[in-house]
Order: structure tokens, then C-alpha cells, then sequence
């Protein structure tokens, strides 16, 4: 009988490759076959082929949620852009007291929320989170905050060329000479641990955050056209005309990512002439970006493509929108003050308005939403989380 055969050696390279493509939750249940698997998956260089991985191969998209307190319970969710259902619930690291919450942002996997604590005393804190591994961080107070009016907008993004996650602060405060309160920010690098003092912008996002960051520029819609903050050069760069520069009001544009570049999603609401009853005409327009160098500053004129524009049977207010898979996502309030997810089809150029399951109806209501992604990536600082409620299997 012929001698057993060896199991043969896979190299690390080899091994390497294979767990690239396994799920984090997997991952880390992995460091605990060896002590060679636990330093090869613990490594810088795998962390970010990992990611790296997540990046390219996507293919089915998460976007993760923060519903208002008063609709639901004190926890993020997992919604799966396919699907449209929630596959996860993801505890907060933080459970002190009465408090809101709501997501800034979300990049590598790295989600940057603020608490709000009610009683006994307001306070506003920020964290930023990796749900997947469940470690955090409270950023320091920036150091604007004893002396402003009031905070008027956050950012939260990856700046890829330091390699970097930052969050960009603007308030209001009133000025030393009279008392007209002037825009001031400041921008909290994870790196360095610090807050730093940045140019004054001479404007804000409507929806208080700005909408994406995207190619580490962060983007959103303002009083005098789009904005966006260079994460890298810190600067602000505003006034870019969008593709269609009239009075918008609030609910009515959304600066999304499209194809790693930057679109624009805008609610056109117009009376129709031809309708004897005063019937409104609505359209979801999509237009994408040309060119980024726009973003760069410098007074580049912003060109725009457009992608499709859709008919809506229904009155309604745009809330929030992202394009994932093909489709634009929008939840939307309908004219009786209901929401909505509907589903937009850039190809067919149609609108639907898709069921909800019963999870996915406790979530009409929603403070935050942010595309996410599972990662690895772990910041200075970071702690394991010290969940005081009952484990859970997310």
C-alpha cells in the first residue's frame, strides 16, 4: 500500500490571496488557527488588500442607516442595495444615558457619528467606528467649540493621498466686530489626533452634512451652487454651478457618487400649464460630471452630462439618494407626507416604488444613510468596544 501523502504546503502568498476574499467576521474567527494566520491577517499589507479586494470586487452594495430615536430602536442598520432588506443590526458603542444619534459619514469601513447626550447636560461627542471589527475612538473636542454659535455642518471622508481619515467641522460664531456670525472650520486629522484651523468657507451645505466624499473631495449642495472640501489641501471650493442654476429649495438636490465620480440627483417640480387643475409636474433629473477638475479649485467651470430624466406619477420632497447596482435609490415623501423608497432605472428610465418588508419599513425614517463596506482597518486609538447590552451574532 502506497504511503500517505503529505498534506501539501500552501505558501503565504497562495493563502494570502484566499482570505482576501473571505468575509471580515470570518477573518477574524481565523486568528485563532495560528499564530502565523493571526500576524499574516493583523498585517498593514493584508489589511489594505483586503479592503483593496472589498473596493474592486463589489458587487453586492450595503448602505448602513441611522433612523430617528423616536421611530425605532437605539441601533444602525444593514440594508442591502439588492435586496432592499436589512441584513444586519449594528449595536451603538454607546449606550450612556438619553441621547440621538446620526451618521456623518462612512469610508473603508470606518463610520464617523456624533451622539448627542440630552441628560443630564447637552454634549455632543464624535466617534468613529469599525462595526466589523467593533473598535472605536472618541475624537478630541475641536477646539472651536466653546466659542461657536452653532455647529452648521460636518464632513467625515478618506483622504488617499496621506492616507488619512479626517472630519471637516463648520460653525457659526458671532464676529468680534459686530453681530454677524461668520463661518469659521476646522478639520480633525486620525492620523495626527488633532484638530487644525482652515481656511473660512463662505458657505455650508444645505442638509446641515455634506452629501459624499468622493476621490477625497467632499461634496454637497449649497446656498450658491455645489461645494466641496479638498481632504489633501484642506480648502474649501464653492459657487460651482450646478447643471440647472435656479432657486432650488432644500429637498430638492443630492450630490451622489456615480461610476467613482461625482453625479447630481435634482427634483424638478414645475405647474403643467396644460392642467386645468393646477397638477404639478415631477421629474428626477440625473446629471453626471465631466471632469473633477472642478473640485480642485482654481474657477474650473463644472460640465455636466445628462443621465436620464424620469417621470414621478407622485408629488414629493427628494430626502435622501444613491446609486448602487445600476439603480438610483431614493427615499422620497410623497404628498401626504409618507416615505418612500423607490427605485429609479437609469436603462429603462423608470421609476418604481418597491415594497417594504416589515424591517425595512421601521427604517422610512432616516437620520443617516451611508454606502458601507466591511473592512479590517484599524486607527490609532482604537478600542474594542464595551458593549454593556446582551451579545448579539452581528
Amino acid at each position: 500500500m502506497a504511503g500517505i501523502r503529505p498534506n501539501p504546503t500552501l505558501s503565504e502568498d497562495l493563502i494570502s490571496e484566499i482570505l482576501v476574499r473571505v468575509p471580515v467576521k470570518s477573518l477574524l474567527c481565523f486568528q485563532l488557527v495560528c499564530k502565523g494566520w493571526s500576524s499574516l491577517i493583523k498585517h498593514p499589507t493584508f489589511v489594505k488588500s483586503q479592503l483593496l479586494h472589498a473596493i474592486t470586487a463589489e458587487t453586492d452594495q450595503t448602505l448602513i442607516i441611522s433612523p430617528y430615536k423616536r421611530y425605532s430602536e437605539k441601533k444602525f442598520s444593514l440594508l442591502h442595495a439588492n435586496s432592499r432588506e436589512i441584513v444586519a443590526d449594528l449595536k451603538f458603542p454607546y449606550s450612556q444615558g438619553d441621547f440621538n444619534t446620526r451618521i456623518v459619514g462612512s469610508a473603508s469601513g470606518i463610520v464617523c457619528f456624533v451622539v448627542a447626550l440630552n441628560f443630564p447636560k447637552y454634549k455632543t461627542s464624535t466617534y468613529l467606528w469599525n462595526p466589523a471589527i467593533r473598535q472605536s475612538k472618541l475624537i478630541p473636542s475641536f477646539s472651536n467649540e466653546l466659542h461657536c454659535k452653532e455647529v452648521r455642518s460636518d464632513g467625515f471622508g478618506y483622504d488617499p493621498i496621506d492616507h488619512d481619515y479626517k472630519v471637516v467641522r463648520v460653525v457659526s460664531g458671532p464676529s468680534l466686530s459686530s453681530m454677524r456670525h461668520l463661518l469659521s472650520a476646522e478639520v480633525y486629522s486620525a492620523n495626527k489626533n488633532v484638530w487644525r484651523k482652515v481656511p473660512d468657507p463662505i458657505d455650508i451645505p444645505w442638509d446641515s452634512d455634506f452629501d459624499v466624499c468622493v476621490n477625497g473631495y467632499l461634496c454637497g449642495i449649497g446656498n450658491y451652487g455645489m461645494m466641496s472640501f479638498d481632504l489633501n489641501k484642506e480648502v474649501f471650493s464653492c459657487t460651482m454651478k450646478l447643471p440647472i442654476m435656479r432657486e432650488l429649495v432644500r429637498d430638492e438636490a443630492r450630490i451622489i457618487e456615480f461610476n467613482k465620480s461625482i453625479a447630481v440627483v435634482i427634483l424638478l417640480i414645475a405647474y403643467n400649464d396644460d392642467k386645468s387643475n393646477g397638477e404639478l409636474d415631477n421629474k428626477i433629473n440625473m446629471w453626471s460630471l465631466d471632469d473633477d477638475a472642478c473640485l480642485r479649485g482654481g474657477g474650473v467651470v463644472p460640465s455636466w452630462t445628462i443621465m436620464f430624466s424620469i417621470d414621478l406619477v407622485t408629488p414629493v420632497e427628494l430626502s435622501l439618494g444613491y446609486f448602487c447596482n445600476g439603480d438610483l435609490l431614493l427615499l422620497i415623501l410623497d404628498e401626504k407626507y409618507v416615505y418612500k423608497w423607490i427605485s429609479c432605472n437609469a436603462n429603462k428610465k423608470e421609476a418604481k416604488i418597491f415594497p417594504l418588508s416589515v424591517d425595512m419599513a421601521k427604517h422610512k425614517y432616516c437620520r443617516g444613510v451611508d454606502k458601507y463596506r466591511e473592512s479590517l482597518v484599524s486607527l490609532t486609538g482604537f478600542k474594542q468596544v464595551n458593549w454593556n447590552a446582551v451579545e448579539d451574532d452581528n
